[in-house]
């Protein structure tokens, strides 16, 4: 058991096992000896006792903590531990009172008349008196268990949520490229000289995606430049059809924030703005930081042809929902409002210092 968490010398004697079980071994026979001597003020007496009655003590304690634990307690199998737990109890009780009879009475007090070894009512009491002594070992190993049980689930529970965010974040990408991926397979064809230009782009944003997005968080300006070569690639993609406007504002620097987590809602507007085109087409973007707080503010038209509400469809939208409730739990705000003509989401986050 650690009982000091740091690695002086002092700290490693002091945690090593032998130690402690022999520290535990030597108070309690000293505890009990002294308690034992006050009737007479013969504490060698006692002590002697004690001693004697010591090894059937010691194979009782490591029998239950180191067996019947772990084959049946930490199993759940708890009705098979507990009438396993009595039956040793009461093993180590009738062995204790053959020491009694044989040795401590013969030897210690031979003026006390023999009460038969194996007494009924003896056992039950040399049981009661024997059972002290699992006291404090088993409310240790049963702390130990406990504890290292809430380790791994804390464990599991955060690679289980690393994995879930690690998955979302994942599934945009494809969805990023494919997109991106139409759009050059389109300009190819149309062999616009364009097509170079998004493939530089694309190779900005592909490095940033492969180098600087495994980690939960990075730096915000990083994330910003990110987002600016992804509208670069769409004003190529869609040209004079689509009316952009971005605006950002506030110092960047300093703080972190989630990656990948702004690009889904960037590229919900231009598909639900596009979707059905009537020529009319139009984004506006604004972000930045005020108070410590990072604020994203997207608004886009909706073509009167389409009744399906942009807040209900879409893998990345979904995606980028779920990572928020995750990462940033009780420290965002999403709205997202539709109406006939347009199209709005406000996000507000609680950012972290850069790491």
């Amino acid at each position: 058991m650690q009982i000091i968490n740091n690695h002086s010398l002092l700290a490693r004697f002091i945690n090593n096992r032998w130690f402690q079980h022999i520290s535990y071994w030597v108070l309690f026979v000293l505890f009990f000896a002294f308690a034992w001597g006050t009737h007479d003020n013969d504490y060698i007496l006692t002590l002697k006792v004690e001693l004697i009655n010591l090894p059937v003590k010691i194979i009782l304690v490591y029998f239950v903590i180191y067996f019947l634990f772990p084959k049946y307690l930490y199993q759940e199998k708890l009705w098979t531990f507990i009438p396993l737990f009595v039956l040793s109890l009461f093993v180590a009780a009738a062995l204790q009172r053959i020491t009694d009879n044989l040795i401590i009475v013969d030897v210690f007090f031979p003026e006390w008349g023999k009460v038969p070894t194996f007494n009924f009512v003896q056992i039950v009491r040399s049981a009661v008196n024997t059972s002290s002594v699992l006291a404090i070992p088993m409310t240790v190993k049963l702390m130990e268990y406990i504890s290292s049980v809430q380790q791994r689930q804390q464990i599991l529970a955060k690679d289980k949520l690393e994995a879930e965010l690690t998955f979302l974040k994942n599934q945009v990408q494809p969805h990023f490229l494919f997109n991106t991926l139409n759009s050059l397979y389109s300009l190819i064809l149309k062999k616009s000289d364009q097509s170079l230009e998004v493939v530089l782009k694309l190779s900005d944003l592909l490095r940033y995606m492969l180098y600087e997005t495994n980690a939960a968080q990075v730096q915000l300006h990083k994330e910003i430049e990110s987002i600016k070569s992804y509208l670069e690639l769409e004003k190529i993609r869609y040209g004079k059809r689509v009316e952009l406007s971005l605006n950002i504002w506030g110092e960047q620097t300093g703080q972190a924030i989630a990656p990948m987590l702004i690009l889904p809602f960037l590229e919900n507007s231009f598909k639900h703005s596009t979707r059905g085109f009537n020529g009319q087409a139009w984004i506006t973007i604004e972000m930045g930081i005020k108070e410590n707080d990072f604020v994203l503010k997207v608004e886009n038209s909706m073509p009167e042809e389409i009744t399906e509400s942009p807040a209900a469809s879409g893998i990345g939208l979904q995606n980028v929902k779920r990572r928020l409730n995750l990462m940033y739990p009780n420290n965002h705000e999403l709205k997202i409002e539709s109406s006939t003509d347009s199209h709005q989401v406000v996000l507000k986050l609680k950012l972290k210092e850069q790491l």
